[in-house]
């Protein structure tokens, strides 16, 4: 049975297919760590997967299943939220782009890349997982990096939050906690457990209070990316 440490949290995986032992070999683990839990995806939970997105083959839709349960564990025992985002590190600092699908976020977050040369690492591009750790939030990579498939095996203390959308010139702004609160529910798994969801709110509240928060109108445009990093940057 594979083990993975993911976000720091290690679990051992009884799988079905391999699909997801390949899509998970960086995250491999082979330490002395106690799993933190097992996860045993059954055809039921594949199934209902299916349900929701009948054009998927069953391997792929498993490696949903384990992630929807690493991201239970993690909110419920280790102050862990997934967010879809684009999360790009720079001096150790990790900047965090959200916005709906096809709006832009990872084309802004390459632009940084080109921007920035090797200071810019990917840690994710679609589905990081944040945590409180030791009062300081950070956000981890995690194999399910989207349709680019770019992100590394790392975490970084999160900096600054920015949502996008699209415009004719680049203007960013600073933004309150509760518009960003709104954006995020739209973007992570809110839970339908009462107690699930008084945790979440709580964790964003206290993410909110912790780093900036910002709104980005861009264009795609070397500009936007300086514009972005350099106000981003300074705080």
């Amino acid at each position: 049975m594979p083990r993975y440490k993911i976000a720091d949290i290690v679990f051992s995986v009884e799988l079905n297919y391999n699909y997801t032992k390949i899509l998970c070999k960086e995250y491999e683990y082979f330490g002395q760590e106690q799993d933190a839990f097992t996860c045993k995806p059954t055809m039921q939970d594949i199934l209902a997967e299916k349900q929701k997105m009948p054009d998927y083959p069953e391997p792929f839709l498993e490696g949903l299943v384990v992630f929807r349960k690493l991201c239970d564990y993690a909110l419920e025992n280790a102050d862990g939220i997934i967010f879809h985002c684009s999360a790009i590190m720079v001096d150790n600092e990790a900047y965090l782009f959200t916005a709906p699908s096809g709006t832009g976020k990872s084309t802004h977050a390459r632009l940084w890349r080109e921007l920035l040369g090797d200071k810019a690492v990917m840690i994710n591009d679609d589905k990081p997982i944040i945590r409180k750790v030791d009062g300081e939030f950070y956000v981890y990579g995690t194999p399910w990096q989207g349709k680019h498939e770019l992100g590394t095996n790392q975490r970084a203390k999160i900096k600054a939050i920015c949502k996008i959308h699209q415009a004719k010139e680049n203007q960013i702004k600073p933004i309150g906690s509760g518009e960003m609160i709104l954006t995020i529910l739209n973007q992570t798994v809110r839970p339908t457990d009462e107690k699930k969801f008084d945790k979440l709110l709580v964790l964003l509240d206290g993410l909110l209070k912790s780093v900036k928060t910002y709104s980005l109108g861009c264009n795609i445009s070397k500009e936007a990316a300086e514009l972005s990093f350099n106000t981003m940057k300074r705080g």
